[in-house]
């Protein structure tokens, strides 16, 4: 589980990333089938920062190798 704070509050984060090996577009969730794409996340990895996606329907995470 991971801890977030903003100010005095802390914030806990409770979900599982689900690893995609992308063709040429991301757009439909492999999960659910929804077809207007995904919401973005950005999660510190050590020095480095993933560029996670979440369906908007079933709000599952994906990872499709992006790095900020």
């Amino acid at each position: 589980m991971d801890l977030w704070s903003v100010g005095e509050r802390k914030h806990s984060m409770d979900y599982e990333i689900n690893t995609v090996d992308m063709n040429d577009e991301f757009k439909v969730c492999p999960s659910c089938g929804y077809k207007d794409g995904f919401h973005s996340m950005f999660r510190k990895e050590g020095t480095a920062v993933q560029w996670l996606f979440i369906c908007p329907s079933c709000h599952k995470v994906f990872d499709i190798g992006f790095t900020v």
